[in-house]
């Protein structure tokens, strides 16, 4: 039997990121953004005057997606966005331009739900656009990931909207949009870490290497699966092993 064939390609550029990895990104930086920005704006234009620029980007928003976006994501939470500060504009109550963030982080954990089905899972994808070699076997820990973060999300969603009901006396701007964000800076520290102690794939950073000291791929299946499929895809591409 001969041999198996030796590829000498070289490895693929990263992908783009899937439309819905983007559109978590770009939710995620508006939730944090937004609180203060819109806190400062109502001080100095009023409700009507931030509502009415709302309504202008979440038009656009909202016509980029029906063009552009490949996720299938629930009218009424797309509608949100338009919904809340345009009753802002009608009534002037400042409480429904507060709900806007408690309605961003439900579409986000809206995406998170959506990208689960067919088996697949948004940090799948987002791994698979970085890595473009990922491993088949992160899936299903991907997937866990990804329904903890739906999880999170969903509750943000809830807390923000008890802040706009109820805004803190150190200000709604400053608690919308730092402290709410604590437990997804946890979760992903924590994700990070039990990443690196279940698949021990390390890179060729300091950090990386120093972990790979504490935490030797060779003492557990999973490590060892790691540097197996690292080794056959060197090997395949012509790379020296590792």
């Amino acid at each position: 039997m001969s041999d198996p064939p030796v590829y000498t390609a070289q490895p693929p550029r990263s992908r783009p990121p899937p439309a819905l990895v983007t559109a978590v990104g770009v939710g995620a930086l508006l939730a944090t953004l937004y609180p203060p920005a819109a806190e400062r704006a109502l001080a100095v234009y009023g409700v009507r005057g931030v509502a009415v620029v709302l309504l202008a980007m979440g038009l656009a928003s909202l016509i980029a997606w029906q063009f552009f976006g490949t996720a299938r994501v629930p009218i009424f939470l797309r509608a949100a966005l338009l919904v809340l500060p345009g009753a802002a504009a009608v009534t002037g109550d400042a409480l429904f331009l507060r709900l806007v963030p408690a309605a961003i982080q439900a579409l986000i954990a809206a995406l998170f739900v959506v990208s689960l089905r067919g088996g697949g899972s948004l940090f799948y994808d987002a791994a698979r656009s970085l890595h473009p070699y990922a491993p088949d076997f992160i899936a299903p820990y991907c997937r866990k990931s990804t329904i903890v973060f739906a999880g999170i999300f969903a509750l943000l969603a809830v807390v923000a909207g008890g802040l706009a009901f109820h805004p803190p006396a150190s200000g709604w701007g400053s608690a919308s949009g730092l402290w709410i964000w604590t437990p997804v800076i946890a979760a992903s520290l924590v994700d990070w870490a039990v990443r690196k102690w279940w698949f021990r794939y390390f890179g060729p950073g300091p950090l990386d290497q120093l972990l790979k000291r504490l935490l030797p791929p060779e003492n557990t299946a999973a490590g060892r699966r790691s540097l197996e499929y690292i080794r056959r895809m060197r090997a395949q591409l012509g790379m020296p092993p590792p």
